[in-house]
């Protein structure tokens, strides 16, 4: 005969609704947590993801490098201070850990000169000295071969003996739009560093984005003509670049990392707001407009950003094995969906028209 439930213990709505022992200091999707339950709920939800890095899955004497772009926004910081928590965890429990973490930096010759750039990246480094770290130029990424190749003629009309900043300036010109220019300056920032995780034998590229920011770059990349490569752009595991990506934060909205940042002791004072400059809406790009649009959903609406993430999710992509052709800017696979004798996709060819001859 079955035993008697015991009756449910009355939850005191003025504590923690997990703990039941101390006041809470947030409200995460309508439930009130203290600082040490948040804390576990933020890491949980990384560490899950990461459940392909464990221990066990390592082989003793070779570790697995992944490579961490840094943004020194509060999802790419957050990622940074909750892997590093975890590999010491990993450390402290059995000797040693799941992989070995590097963090790149990739300074942009085309964005305001900052000289808290490079006090930021000393911190960081003194912070988590554990790591490994590099940095790059942004106009790197023009010396790559297929690159070199796609904006040769670009490159020919430029002025003869143009510094590397002016190469930039050159391909980004002609540009019909901010949205075209913003779009490139990603995909370079992104080919940049799939080159630095080859070149340094990095297995995977874990990337900051977010719940939010994945739903902000499902509607945009769709709004720039690439819907249908969806499936590869914001999902986990083998990309079209060669290099496996991950997205750990993906079940964490940005205002929650950011919650989350704020709580560390002592302080990040190297965290940057990545929330785009005060300028018209008719000067806005796509991606700030979606910035600007999910971050006031998420505020009031959170269930919504985790849903578009959650059905773009269920989308299935072909192998890329029986892919036949794919972008020379930005790798994702054609199949049918540029013009005839193209070598871009139909997004590419409107924000860089003068490659698509």
């Amino acid at each position: 005969m079955p035993g008697r439930r015991l009756p449910a213990q009355p939850v005191d709505e003025s504590l923690c609704r997990r703990c039941q022992t101390v006041e809470p200091v947030i409200v995460v999707r309508t439930e009130p947590l203290c600082k040490d339950c948040f804390n576990k709920y933020v890491h949980t939800k990384v560490v899950k993801r990461m459940e392909t890095f464990r221990v066990r899955n390592s082989e003793l004497g070779k570790a697995r490098k992944l490579l961490l772009p840094l943004s020194y926004d509060a999802c790419s910081v957050g990622l940074l201070h909750i892997l590093s928590q975890h590999l010491k965890g990993q450390t402290e429990k059995t000797g040693r850990t799941g992989f070995r973490l590097c963090v790149i930096r990739i300074d942009d010759e085309l964005a305001a000169a900052d000289g808290l750039r490079d006090d930021s990246w000393s911190a960081v480094q003194a912070r988590y000295p554990e790591h490994e770290y590099y940095s790059a130029a942004l106009s790197e990424v023009l010396s790559l071969d297929d690159l070199s190749n796609l904006f040769s003629e670009t490159s020919e009309n430029a002025v003869e003996g143009a510094t590397p900043r002016d190469r930039l300036l050159s391909i980004l010109s002609p540009a019909k739009s901010a949205t075209a220019r913003q779009d490139t300056l990603q995909i370079l920032r992104r080919r940049l560093v799939v080159h630095v995780a080859r070149r340094e034998e990095c297995e995977a590229v874990v990337w900051e984005d977010s719940t939010t920011k994945l739903a902000e770059r499902t509607i945009a990349e769709t709004a720039k003509g690439r819907g249908f490569a969806l499936p590869w752009i914001v999902a986990d595991g083998e990309s079209p670049h060669g290099v496996t990506f991950y997205y750990p934060l993906r079940e964490l909205l940005t205002k929650e990392l950011e919650s989350y940042i704020s709580f560390v002791e002592p302080p990040l004072e190297f965290v940057k707001s990545d929330k785009p400059a005060n300028v018209s809406t008719k000067n806005m790009t796509i991606d700030d407009l979606m910035n600007q649009y999910f971050e006031s959903v998420e505020r009031d609406y959170p269930s919504i950003v985790a849903n578009v993430v959650r059905t773009t999710g269920k989308l299935k992509a072909a192998p890329l094995s029986e892919v036949e052709q794919q972008c020379e800017l930005c790798c994702i696979p054609l199949q049918g969906q540029s013009p005839e004798k193209s070598r871009l996709c139909y997004g590419c060819i409107r924000n860089m028209p003068q490659t698509a001859s």
